[in-house]
């Protein structure tokens, strides 16, 4: 703990919002929500906006101050005032927005180095009933108040703790803690070091509460019920490898408290470096480069590249290249990398094809059928022990000739999401190893040097 001490001090120092950024962002933030009210009030709506989220909270971090307005529509008519307000809100603000869709449309766009987000809502009670999944924001905002009390510092830890290990955020890309999150484990633990020693005993699954109501069985392996909404687990975008990420960061840290947990280190990630491990590994790894002119929200474009990064790695494991891991990674703009570690980028010629067992005579007579006169036909059809088998030679023995296959009708057939699969259809390349040197630009070099070495920070 001692140690734990000293080093707090100074990364408290390093993540707190200075006096003079502090007040910066609270006069940018005051005059932006005085100019949105005024718009709303002369165009006769019953709708406030408010300023909700870690600014309000005060658990920012010092640099990333993204800026959440809230426009509270008093009386629910029909849903479509979602996006009429936000379509007034366009033509009457000198601003270039982004509408941009989540579970509905909200406004995004950059002011003075700012980024804000611009999100619709519905003025709703303590547990009743929702319009839209950000109903709750405001009345997160109250709760926190009440509760957060000195803890700030403390969220910002924490914070700044996940961030250093890529746990940080619910969006799909990171499927890690939200900030409201981090907030709740805080307050129900009194503290960031009093919260890594609590996982210790957290084991495959965590329940915390804040009232003594029994809680709905979630799935998940890390459950917080919602203060506001007993329905609702804060933690259910949470995944399962990024919940013993933490819990293994958190007994290491505790064992060993250290800057590393809070400040990563730089690498080389250079293209030469990079190269030389490309070149030195026994494995191979496949590239899959997908282009465009300009991708959808941020959460949308990543489901669709989970979505796809699955389908293909099923298909390729089902040809025989067994795919030893995957991983994609995109700049959310125009480009974006399917990344496959395959044991070998070339497999045998042939395969030894399992029939079906001897007593089941019907489909012995059909396995016959189809393999007897087969051109790809090598040996039998043959019996071993029970079963009917066939030696034949394979497709394709080769990832990339099989990868053109798949992506014939840009992977669609094999479950490639439709929107990506046009994209692939579009402008594509497939490459292996060293051939991605020339796309080892725009922070792709660092992710990659990282995904390489395969290990979290804290293991040397």
């Amino acid at each position: 703990m001692s140690i734990w001490n000293e080093i707090k001090k100074d990364i408290i120092q390093d993540i707190k919002p200075s006096t003079k950024e502090r007040k910066q962002l609270m006069n940018f933030t005051e005059e932006l929500i005085h100019d949105i009210n005024v718009v709303l009030s002369r165009s006769g709506l019953d709708v406030v906006a408010e300023l909700h989220g870690s600014i309000v909270h005060d658990t920012w971090i010092s640099g990333q101050q993204d800026i959440d307005v809230f426009l509270v529509i008093e009386e629910y008519s029909e849903k479509k005032q979602l996006k009429q307000v936000l379509d007034i809100l366009r033509e009457k603000l000198d601003w270039t927005f982004t509408m941009a869709y989540a579970e509905h449309p909200y406004l995004k766009t950059k002011i003075n180095g700012y980024k804000l987000d611009i999100v619709p809502c519905y003025r709703v009670g303590k547990n009743e009933t929702l319009y839209s999944s950000t109903d709750r924001t405001p009345l997160h905002t109250r709760w926190i108040a009440t509760h957060l009390k000195d803890l700030g510092n403390e969220v910002r830890l924490l914070k700044q703790f996940l961030k250093t290990l890529d746990l940080y955020g619910a969006e799909i890309r990171v499927g890690g803690f939200s900030g409201y999150l981090c907030e709740l484990l805080v307050i129900y633990y009194g503290g960031f070091y009093e919260l890594m020693k609590a996982t210790s005993s957290w084991g495959k699954k965590a329940v915390i509460t804040f009232t003594d109501e029994e809680p709905k069985d979630f799935k998940d392996p890390l459950i917080v019920i919602d203060p506001v909404d007993r329905y609702r687990n804060v933690a259910s975008a949470l995944r399962k490898e990024s919940y013993y990420h933490f819990i293994s960061a958190a007994n290491s840290f505790i064992k060993d408290p250290s800057m590393i947990f809070f400040e990563e280190e730089p690498i080389d990630a250079s293209s030469e470096r990079i190269l030389s491990i490309l070149k030195k590994r026994p494995s191979d790894i496949l590239f899959l480069i997908i282009e465009e002119s300009k991708a959808n929200v941020a959460d949308v474009l990543w489901g669709q590249l989970r979505k796809s990064k699955k389908a293909l790695k099923q298909k390729i494991d089902k040809k025989g290249f067994k795919v030893l891991r995957s991983t994609a990674w995109s700049n959310e703009d125009t480009r974006h990398i399917l990344i496959f570690e395959l044991e070998s980028q070339n497999i045998s010629d042939v395969l030894k094809h399992m029939g079906p067992p001897a007593y089941m005579l019907n489909n012995v007579e059909e396995f016959i059928e189809i393999y007897r006169d087969n051109p790809d036909t090598i040996a039998g059809p043959e019996i071993r022990g029970d079963r009917w088998y066939v030696i034949i030679r394979r497709d394709y023995a080769n990832i990339k000739d099989l990868m053109g296959e798949l992506l014939s009708d840009g992977g669609r057939s094999i479950g490639v999401s439709k929107k990506l699969a046009v994209r692939i259809l579009q402008h594509h390349r497939v490459l292996v190893n060293q051939e991605i040197e020339s796309y080892l630009i725009e922070g792709f070099e660092d992710f990659l040097c990282k995904w390489l070495r395969g290990r979290p920070i804290w293991i040397e």
